[in-house]
């Protein structure tokens, strides 16, 4: 065989391989992998962390703060994780002029394009539906929103004053059985199946209407944060500003097993909503803007009137400390789900007008 035909058939080799590589990192085909400095490794009792800051394959920013540091795992019993490929329903994000998997109760893109986002996150839905039982009622104040410390990232200053006033909020995230039945869905979305767990791999624009059905809203993140401070107590993470009793309040990478957990299985913060920090990222109603703090309204603050992403809130089961404070910020775009996300829903006096 001429030299040349080998040299094609071998490079032809190489590019299928690196391509079979590239596309099985496990997230959608709506994301961008990028390249991480952080090294993880981990043995049945610990896990330890080193590198420099870097962006995950959702564009989340993650440093490890103890970089070296080995941090104490706890084990939980095996759960059997779907594959993420197998349940992943394009719900908003299919091409023009083409429906959804049968069975996905998906909307096409220019369904999606048409959809009024400040209309579904800013209002309390069918009134006729509501009910706050499983709800905790917030009471109207102020508070410094934002992260005035040293350890901020640049989209939590300027810390400023905010006043909100009172709402309900769900005292532990929406989980899978809810959300299936509420959606009419006949397949569950979630990655880690099991009753009880919260739902995940939901777009916003799906736990938008979740809510909106449920005769509630998604809360703003001025709210969200309010309440997950316990209204405005300054603490790190909801509940505590220990980080040696963190474990009690938040499920995160050193104690979650690299899972997700049923909603209020540890300790709530102090006015009883669970899960604030851990356990799912929790969409909120806002559009996102790097430097919407700098003239962010002092009255019950909306957020941005439009973006190309949305908020999230809280962290999740696969984050470190830093990355669940009260205070910390995700972007993403409203059609993008994975196992990490989720939601809870509040609700305004108002609806009972």
């Amino acid at each position: 065989m001429p030299n040349d035909k080998i040299i094609f058939i071998i490079t032809a080799a190489a590019i299928a391989l690196l391509l079979f590589h590239k596309g099985s990192n496990g997230f959608p085909d709506n994301s961008t992998a990028r390249e991480s400095s952080v090294d993880i490794t981990t043995s049945d009792e610990t896990l330890t962390v080193a590198g420099d800051m870097s962006e995950d394959a959702q564009g989340v920013r993650r440093a490890p703060e103890d970089a070296g540091a080995a941090l104490p795992l706890t084990p939980f019993p095996e759960l059997i994780e779907v594959e993420q490929e197998d349940l992943y329903r394009p719900a908003l994000d299919v091409p023009v002029g083409e429906e959804g998997p049968e069975g996905s109760n998906g909307v096409r893109l220019e369904e999606a394009n048409s959809i009024d986002s400040a209309s579904l996150a800013g209002s309390d839905g069918d009134k006729r539906l509501t009910n706050t039982s499983g709800m905790v009622f917030v009471q109207e104040g102020c508070f410094v929103m934002g992260n005035p410390m040293d350890d901020s990232f640049e989209d939590e200053v300027p810390a400023h004053k905010v006043c909100l006033g009172s709402f309900f909020l769900d005292a532990r995230e929406v989980r899978q059985e809810a959300f299936s039945e509420v959606m009419g869905l006949l397949k569950n979305p979630a990655r880690f199946q099991a009753t009880g767990l919260p739902v995940e791999s939901v777009s916003w624009y799906e736990a938008a209407r979740y809510c909106s059905l449920a005769g509630k809203r998604l809360p703003t993140e001025a709210e969200w944060e309010y309440a997950a401070r316990a209204e405005g107590v300054g603490l790190t993470w909801a509940g505590t500003g220990s980080l040696e009793d963190l474990r009690a309040f938040a499920w995160m990478k050193p104690n979650a097993s690299g899972r997700t957990h049923e909603p209020g299985a540890l300790k709530p913060n102090a006015i009883g909503l669970y899960d604030m920090s851990g356990n799912v990222r929790e969409w909120v109603a806002d559009w996102f803007a790097e430097d919407y703090y700098s003239d962010s309204a002092f009255n019950d603050p909306q957020g941005p009137a439009s973006g190309s992403d949305k908020v999230l809130r809280g962290g999740s089961w696969d984050d470190l400390p830093r990355y669940i404070r009260v205070t910390y910020r995700v972007r993403l775009s409203p059609v993008f789900k994975n196992s990490r996300n989720g939601f809870r829903c509040a609700l305004s006096p108002k609806a009972f007008n």
